[in-house]
């Protein structure tokens, strides 16, 4: 789940204005399967996204969220603490949260990305490199192409402990609707086992780095591991 500030992109291509409203994501629900030891398939649904007090409407609003759908491939397996391991992954998002009230562009998008990852006992080292391809919600027939960037670096402080900070999104000329975005985020992660499966909980705060992001927010999760999939 994220909570955070962001504007409504309909009130900007009108008026020029931003006007942020509070807007919560979630609960997101993420089903992955593992065929196989360097296949990975998924699938992300966010349950509901919501505007809390949307200055446009002078009151809350919601929807049902998108859904995104992923396939990672591992080219190449790390080793702990000598070599990075390799992976591509594409991933496309469903046109479904509202457009009318600016909740969400309901158009298709896509990415294709180069994951890189590398872990020595303590530290885990993340980053991807790629292309983000979005159509555009107020023009037909036309998209905006990105270039999909970001890094993560996680340390491992106690037993069951661990720090982590990310920050990257998409870089390029955006428009409201299909917007460069890009943030930053940091927290603590606990790591436990639940009903014999590795277990994760983790509670961080995030801060927008464009004006479409929003400020700050905060955010929290769980995540549960029934088989191992592709690293990273």
């Amino acid at each position: 789940m994220t909570i955070g500030k962001e504007p409504n992109y309909l009130t900007y291509a009108e008026s020029g204005v931003i006007q942020e409203r509070t807007r919560i994501d979630g609960p997101m629900i993420r089903l992955t399967y593992v065929p196989s030891e360097r296949a990975e398939f998924g699938v992300e649904f966010n349950g509901q996204t919501y505007a809390i007090q949307d200055p446009r409407y002078n009151k809350t609003i919601s929807d049902w969220g998108d859904v995104t759908l992923r396939a990672k491939l591992g080219l190449k397996k790390g080793e702990i603490g000598a070599s990075p391991a390799v992976a591509t992954q594409f991933e496309v998002t469903l046109p479904n949260t509202s457009f009318g009230n600016g909740l969400g562009p309901n158009t298709v998008r896509m990415s294709a990305v180069l994951l890189l990852g590398f872990r020595t006992e303590k530290l885990t080292l993340n980053g991807n490199a790629g292309i983000a391809i979005q159509d555009e919600p107020l023009r037909a027939h036309e998209q905006r192409d990105f270039a999909s960037l970001s890094g993560s670096i996680a340390y491992k402080v106690a037993e069951h402990f661990e720090a982590f900070v990310d920050a990257g999104g998409y870089f390029g000329d955006g428009v409201p609707g299909a917007i460069s975005k890009r943030e930053a985020r940091g927290g603590i992660q606990y790591q436990h086992s639940m009903f014999g499966k590795d277990t994760r909980f983790y509670l961080g705060a995030r801060r927008g780095l464009v004006d479409f992001q929003g400020d700050w927010g905060v955010i929290a999760g769980l995540t549960t591991n029934l088989r191992s999939g592709v690293t990273p």
